[in-house]
């Protein structure tokens, strides 16, 4: 995984937004990278003078509403420690599309979304369509579920199937956990099914012999017919700080018991989860 340099987090000013935000700032301010605020509004089809004028008018709005959002306080976090400057981008379409856009650019490092609501209008956008932009990014994205609150990342835990051990899987998710200063609990979910359980090969973990000899690890599998369940049982038991989960563009959500398991657990946990992809290269 490449050096976390440039942040972007994507809002509306809802409360769940600003949320995301709060953690977007002081995390960047943790790696020392810079932090991009987007704003995405739909694009009008018709132009005519009055549209025009209302939109130079919206736009001075949003400007003032983003400003305005980052210059208030992120609760418990002094703005004097602030190190980096926040910028300011509004672009025009579908959130899912803009954000996958935004994602392949060499800039883009990391993205953070929240989990739910834009609005009363369009409360999915940032709900189930945080799930569709975790997918599609090429570019690790931090989902921060509604409640969540910034908490120094102490502990992270990667969550996995029997067949997504990889070498390359391995150093994605520990260069983060280097960056951080966080150890990880490397956490295999396996069906307790008896009929499903042959078919499930013991965890290899071999591949954590390359971990750098800084970072300091564990290993543990456990059993459970919900794996979502089970993760937040052993998330929540173990004061783990996030949940992470490397993956392929491909197959990972439909052969990892539910392509929805991270919308699952954002909404039965405050742990903010990282979604991370071994196969673009801009994370390689």
């Amino acid at each position: 995984m490449k050096e976390i340099k440039h942040i972007i987090v994507a809002t509306d000013f809802s409360v769940t937004a600003r949320n995301a935000y709060c953690y977007a700032r002081v995390l960047a301010n943790t790696l020392n990278a810079t932090l991009t605020v987007v704003h995405i509004k739909e694009d009008l089809m018709i132009a005519t003078d009055s549209i025009v004028s209302q939109r130079i008018d919206d736009h001075t709005k949003i400007i003032k509403e983003i400003e305005d959002f980052i210059d208030a306080d992120v609760p418990g976090i002094p703005a004097s420690t602030y190190t980096q400057q926040v910028k300011i981008k509004i672009l025009k379409g579908d959130p899912v599309t803009v954000l996958t856009e935004l994602s392949k650019n060499n800039s883009t490092d990391l993205m953070v979304v929240g989990t739910t609501g834009l609005s009363d209008v369009l409360t999915k956008i940032f709900g189930s369509t945080s799930h569709k932009v975790s997918n599609k990014a090429h570019c690790p994205v931090i989902l921060v579920p509604r409640d969540a609150k910034w908490k120094l990342i102490e502990k992270i835990v990667f969550a996995s199937n029997y067949d997504s051990i990889t070498s390359d899987l391995i150093e994605n998710i520990t260069d983060f956990a280097l960056s951080v200063h966080a150890d990880i609990h490397f956490v295999n979910v396996k069906n307790f099914d008896p009929v499903f359980e042959p078919k499930q090969k013991e965890t290899d973990w071999t591949e954590l012999s390359t971990i750098d000899p800084d970072l300091y690890f564990e290993k543990h599998t456990v059993y459970g017919n919900d794996a979502v369940e089970q993760l937040k049982k052993y998330s929540d038991t173990n004061g783990v700080d996030m949940i992470a989960f490397v993956s392929n563009h491909r197959n990972f959500w439909e052969s990892l018991v539910h392509k929805s398991i991270t919308e699952n657990i954002a909404l039965s946990t405050i742990i903010p989860i990282m979604v991370m992809h071994v196969d673009d290269n801009t994370i390689l």
